[in-house]
């Protein structure tokens, strides 16, 4: 993506955020500074709180507003991306609604940087999946089968055996997973593995070929040929020009 830099510091980025997100109103948007404390905020996200007013926000942290043990496991994700400057990306989590009941959204949390590029807090969109077809089990199955997959990235991983631990049918879960991800059950499974590797070998020195194990792959061929036609070019050489300075 190309910017501008000097037109956006030009720009009232927490005002031009809050105009932009109001008008989508199942899309909740936050900014929040290194303290987590909220800088800008949309309607819907006031709404979602029982908030007429956005305003009411600012200054504030999650743990005045939202259960405790949900505030706890938005602290933790917040923390994550300060300290380690990376996102999170398609984060299912659950959120209070307006009503007092808890739904379940699709979060990206992004690290804001300053001119000298640390990071100074975080952009949160969250999607809310509710829909005249999908009830609260569909997503918990759903929940169920991302959990499974982040944490046995070097385990077979087929639909078959997702399915079952979903509760649904193959042909089921892949509608299921197609309608929140847009991407089939394997896709999500080829997708998490490679975003797992592309992690390691920009943050550590670890071997190629661990990688390669560690994200269920049985060989080092087989994951350089899955990772090059993901990404563009084999884990060497993203290695290397993930380690090379800004310029």
């Amino acid at each position: 993506m190309a910017v501008d830099m000097e037109f956006l510091q030009r720009v009232d980025s927490p005002s031009f955020c809050e105009r932009l997100f109001a008008v989508l109103p199942d899309v909740l948007f936050c900014l929040k500074d290194r303290e987590r404390r909220y800088r800008a905020a949309n309607r819907a996200f006031a709404e979602r709180l029982g908030l007429k007013n956005p305003q009411r926000l600012i200054g504030r942290m999650a743990e005045e507003f939202f259960p405790p043990d949900l505030a706890v496991a938005y602290r933790e994700q917040d923390l994550q991306v300060l300290n380690d400057g990376k996102p999170l990306t398609d984060e299912l989590e659950l959120v209070t609604n307006r009503d007092g009941s808890v739904g379940w959204y699709l979060a990206t949390k992004v690290p804001l940087h300053d001119a000298g590029g640390e990071v100074i807090g975080l952009a949160s969109i969250s999607r809310d999946l509710r829909s005249p077809e999908a009830g609260e089990a569909e997503i918990e199955g759903i929940a169920r089968v991302v959990d499974h997959v982040r944490h046995h990235l070097d385990d077979e991983l087929r639909t078959a055996g997702l399915a079952e631990i979903s509760g649904f049918s193959p042909t089921q879960l892949d509608r299921r997973m197609k309608k929140v991800y847009h991407l089939s059950t394997a896709q999500f499974v080829r997708k998490t593995r490679i975003q797992h590797a592309v992690d390691q070998l920009s943050r550590t020195r670890r071997g190629i070929a661990d990688i390669a194990l560690e994200c269920g792959y049985g060989d080092q061929t087989a994951f350089t040929r899955q990772f090059r036609a993901t990404v563009g070019m084999p884990p060497a050489a993203f290695r290397e020009r993930s380690s090379e300075p800004s310029r």
